[in-house]
């Protein structure tokens, strides 16, 4: 069993802010008595009468996270099925694993009683799994479990046969339809972003102190489907300026509940200049949110898509060293140009590609690839995926305590090459654009 000591070093520490912060006031305030009786007896003095230092910053949203994130994704049913739910605390309990990313909104809606009435009128009204959100979240705590609201957005198909006017439309007027025959509703829609931080705000309010922006993007507008068409498209911005709207509107009102904002973006937006079509900029993104979390799934790339890496899936510690690396030295030349870049944490693989390459399992084996990987390019940060939110298929490769194991960054010379061509691309001109308007 892990020692439960490591679960509340944060809680302990914050505790100790706050007993110092109170004997700090408490030296004040016999401060200003002494300097009352002084001014009985004697002349105001002018070093006695100095203002009192200026106040500590407030601290930020983003530093309430754990210095050391690693989790795991639990579906609403996961977390909701009281067996499945022991079973996954039992797993976090006896490991590393110290954070859950719990579906609060997935793509079939919302996946529990909200009280935002276009939510609860879009969702399911007989799936709704989870019956009373604070109550997971108090027993995550319980736990010592950083509780990580998931909350998809744009991928709304309820939503939008509820709602087609907020839709995304073909050019004869009728609602679009992705290759799954999914609508979506439009990232330029401000009542869909309403409606989303509202959902999100019911989350931080029972209880989770940070929320986790999924399918913040446009779908891929394949040659082979209708052009997509946002009647509330901004004539003057972009994909990328939705995006970075929506993300930046959900932070103005979260930040002052003392929740963490975060978004989960292709892994291929670390390895593009552009947006890759879904609004998804490396630089736009890591400037405008706390954390940052690619999903850097071996087999979601293509032999062409990093140098070198003719087949990804099979080469876990190769494919997330070569694309992370990219994220992470555009993050180091955003910070160095004077602008704060949001955290870095990957979403990595955890389940077997049956759909392109069924004979090579993942296991422990290549769950410890993509870790060191990590490690190697000085990451500390991960959480992994698998939908039906089941790890024990690579439990082997969770250490029995959290602890720091990153080393000092190694990023691979052809990485560095590649991220020096995405900056001529383009990538160094939205820096420069950030740069100037901080």
């Amino acid at each position: 069993m892990q020692s439960p000591g490591r679960r509340w070093i944060v809680p302990a520490l914050v505790c100790a802010l706050i007993a110092g912060a109170a004997c700090m006031d408490l030296g004040r305030e016999a401060e200003r008595e002494l300097k009352l009786a002084s001014s009985l007896v004697s002349e105001p003095s002018p070093a006695r009468d100095a203002a009192e230092p200026p106040a500590p910053p407030a601290p930020r949203p983003r530093d309430a996270a754990p210095p050391i994130i690693r989790g795991i994704y639990v579906s609403s049913y996961a977390i909701g099925n009281p067996a499945k739910r022991a079973a996954l605390l039992a797993l976090a309990d006896s490991t590393e694993i110290n954070t859950f990313v719990v579906d609060v909104k997935d793509e079939d809606g919302v996946r529990f009683p909200s009280t935002v009435a276009v939510a609860r009128e879009a969702a399911h009204e007989r799936s709704i799994p989870v019956r009373d959100l604070k109550a997971v979240v108090d027993t995550l705590r319980a736990h010592g479990i950083h509780a990580i609201a998931r909350v998809v957005v744009f991928k709304d198909p309820r939503l939008s046969r509820l709602k087609p006017e907020w839709s995304i439309r073909n050019p004869d007027g009728s609602v679009w339809h992705d290759r799954q025959g999914l609508s979506w509703v439009s990232p330029w829609d401000r009542d869909v972003w309403e409606m989303n931080v509202a959902v999100a705000e019911e989350a931080v309010r029972a209880g989770f102190r940070e929320v986790q922006f999924d399918y913040v993007r446009f779908p891929e507008q394949y040659r082979s489907l209708p052009t997509q068409v946002h009647p509330e498209a901004d004539s003057t911005g972009n994909r990328t300026d939705a995006i970075a709207g929506f993300l930046a509107a959900a932070r103005a009102r979260l930040h002052p509940l003392g929740a963490t904002v975060t978004a989960d973006v292709f892994g291929l937006s670390m390895n593009e200049s552009r947006d890759v079509g879904i609004g998804q900029q490396w630089e736009r993104i890591s400037a405008v949110t706390d954390a940052v979390l690619p999903m850097v799934y071996p087999s979601h790339y293509f032999p062409t898509h990093l140098a070198g890496i003719r087949r990804p899936n099979r080469q876990p510690y190769e494919t997330v060293r070569a694309s992370v690396g990219m994220g992470v030295l555009r993050n180091d030349r955003l910070r160095a140009a004077g602008v704060e870049p949001a955290r870095i944490v990957p979403w990595i693989q955890a389940f077997t590609a049956t759909w392109n390459d069924r004979g090579f399992p993942y296991r422990a084996e290549q769950a410890r690839d993509q870790i060191r990987a990590l490690y190697d390019l000085g990451i500390e940060d991960w959480i992994f995926w698998h939908p039906g939110s089941n790890y024990a298929q690579i439990a082997g490769a969770f250490a029995r305590e959290t602890a720091p194991e990153a080393r000092a960054a190694s990023v691979p010379a052809a990485v560095t090459a590649t991220v020096d061509r995405l900056d001529r691309e383009g990538a160094a001109a939205e820096r420069e654009r950030l740069s100037a308007g901080k």
